[in-house]
């Protein structure tokens, strides 16, 4: 086997995609040059603490060094979180903090690091969750670490981090994943999800069906973690079957745009937007800058040649009509823009439809 140094794609164990920030960080354990402090920044639900996994298994696996086999012992342990050279340090709940009295135990801890094998991982998730009293017990650690410890600090705000400890931490940008990569990650976690609800004598785990999984994962934009959500969200077939109505409704021009409450449009309105009751406008703005996005993301596909959202027909008029896109789009952006503003929302979708209709 070739050494990593040589290696053209080094893939740690269990990571997809972001081959850029894997090579690079292959080449610097391959060299014994990987800085002590990194911090994995980019969207949530891209793989950054996968990334911060697949790191340790490097720094670890003594059969394929500053890469990761992901079958020997040492790396099942890693991937399995039973490996005493690598610890998560994440707040009690989620949402909340990782406290003072946390990184004190931390710091001492690390004293006396590493405590198996030559390296000693830890990662905070999110770094951002640190209060600032957190972070000053950890300074003197992430300045002047022991040998072998690495800190990887993974956040989607990496404003959050104190200036001091971002001046001592190497940042390694982390983009959205590739639409392959995502379906392939998609996949993986909807099937262990089905395996796991079979072991545990649960009801069958549904897999969504092909064209909610493809509207999701191109909503998604590159993030697993935005694509699962979408696919467990039960409006959001509501506020498609909205934009379609609404496509149906500019083809149709006037007659389907004012065809009344009980017509396809308004019952599609009426369903997307929670009928009446408490919080009425807030519910309908929202559905309404939901369905808006849906539309503009649709039409801007058409644009550059693609088919579009599964389940919405063509933008009225032909797709090769550059003009008319443009001009569909511009008036979906300024409806989308005036909601805060305009308190009667189904005039402005009226209005809007109309222009979209001539």
């Amino acid at each position: 086997m070739p050494p990593a140094t040589e290696q053209a794609s080094p893939r740690f164990p269990g990571v997809v995609g972001h081959a850029h920030a894997q090579a690079r960080l292959s080449r610097a354990i391959a060299r014994d040059q990987l800085h002590h402090g990194l911090i994995f920044m980019g969207p949530r639900g891209i793989g950054k603490a996968t990334l911060a996994r697949g790191l340790a298994c490097a720094l670890h696996c003594p059969q394929q060094p500053a890469v990761g086999c992901g079958t020997c012992t040492v790396c099942h342990r890693i991937l399995t979180n039973v490996h005493a050279g690598v610890e998560w340090v994440m707040p009690e709940e989620p949402g909340g903090t990782i406290k003072v009295d946390t990184a004190r135990e931390l710091a001492h801890r690390l004293q006396h690091a590493p405590f198996e094998g030559r390296h000693h991982v830890v990662v905070l998730d999110p770094a951002d969750a640190l209060t600032e009293q957190a972070y000053n017990a950890l300074l003197k650690s992430i300045e002047e670490p022991k040998p072998g410890v690495c800190f990887v600090m993974v956040t989607t705000h990496p404003q959050g981090l104190l200036p001091t400890i971002l001046s001592r931490c190497l940042p390694v940008r982390l983009g959205p994943l590739a639409q392959p990569e995502l379906e392939q990650v998609l996949d993986a976690v909807l099937r262990e999800r089905q395996a796991a609800a079979e072991a545990e004598g649960q009801p069958p785990f549904e897999l969504p069906d092909p064209t909610r999984r493809a509207l999701a994962v191109r909503l998604g934009q590159g993030s697993v973690g935005r694509a699962l959500d979408l696919l467990v969200d039960a409006s959001l077939a509501d506020v498609l079957a909205l934009v379609r109505c609404g496509m149906e409704a500019v083809a149709e021009g006037p007659a389907g745009i004012f065809g009344g409450d009980k017509g396809p449009l308004w019952s599609a309105w009426t369903q997307a937007s929670g009928g009446s009751g408490p919080g009425r406008p807030a519910r309908e703005r929202a559905a309404c800058g939901r369905a808006v996005d849906l539309w503009l993301l649709h039409l801007r596909e058409h644009l550059r040649g693609e088919s579009g959202l599964p389940g919405l027909p063509p933008p009225a008029g032909t797709t090769d009509d550059v003009p008319r896109l443009l001009h569909q789009i511009d008036r979906l952006q300024a409806l989308r823009e005036s909601l805060l503003r305009n308190p009667n929302v189904r005039l402005s979708i009226e209005q809007t439809l109309l222009e979209l209709s001539r």
